[in-house]
């Protein structure tokens, strides 16, 4: 129990330790530009370009709040979920259609592989698009531009698997384990993440366990990533979502 307890001690140490450094940083360059703009050192015509990166910084620590309070409600328990009967190829088509403007930008090709048409499971439909939306964002930060992203859904007996595969970056072997973990960036990651919260997969994780059901990720250092997670089948229902 001493030691439970004091690991428990050192995880809410850590804890406030990457939540503090997370706030400060925004806090710091928000407080620099604005007083640059107040004394007189930023002038007249930089201010605009300055100003943007303080509503950028501080739509960012907006982001980390809520990501915060919603993981915190996960990790309590106070995470209700809304199952219905849910077709996971209509939320895939959505997340798509939302982060069209990224991929885009960065000339990425999207392909999406559907075993069939429908694809019907049991789940929270919000939760499973805020997963799906994460791990698609994620492979957008690091896919180089002119690369590829694909989405598949297959059917496992029971369960429906669903894969968001990359031919991005990839992750280093001994690093797999660790990027579940709050507020974890690898080393090639710090310098592309300008605008994550270092939360995305812990909340993706914490989700699909609410689900009872799994994730994991499969990875070779410059060759891409792949996460794939399980959702419980419906066969033979009508999809009620929507």
């Amino acid at each position: 129990m001493a030691t439970a307890l004091q690991n428990r001690e050192e995880m809410r140490r850590e804890f406030i330790a990457n939540v503090s450094h997370e706030l400060r940083t925004p806090m710091t360059s928000i407080r620099g530009f604005v007083e640059g703009i107040l004394d007189g050192t930023i002038p007249p015509e930089r201010q605009n370009h300055y100003l943007t990166i303080v509503r950028d910084e501080t739509n960012r620590l907006n982001r980390l709040v809520n990501d915060l309070l919603d993981l915190a409600k996960m990790e309590s328990g106070e995470l209700k979920l809304n199952i219905i009967t849910v077709d996971i190829n209509k939320l895939v088509r959505r997340c798509v259609v939302k982060l069209e403007t990224m991929f885009i930008e960065k000339n990425l090709t999207v392909n999406a592989d559907f075993e069939e048409e429908n694809m019907l499971v049991r789940a929270d439909s919000d939760a499973i698009e805020r997963v799906l939306y994460n791990l698609l964002h994620n492979a957008i930060k690091f896919t180089q531009s002119g690369g590829k992203i694909s989405i598949m859904t297959r059917k496992q007996r029971d369960k429906v698997e669903v894969t968001v595969k990359d031919n991005g970056i990839g992750i280093e072997k001994e690093e797999l384990d660790m990027i579940w973990d709050r507020f974890y960036k690898s080393d090639k990651s710090r310098s592309r993440d300008k605008t994550g919260t270092g939360l995305g997969l812990a909340i993706a994780r914490n989700i699909i366990n609410e689900h009872g059901q799994n994730i994991w990720a499969e990875s070779k250092a410059g060759e891409g990533t792949s996460f794939t997670f399980t959702l419980e089948r419906a066969p033979g229902e009508e999809e009620k979502a929507d």
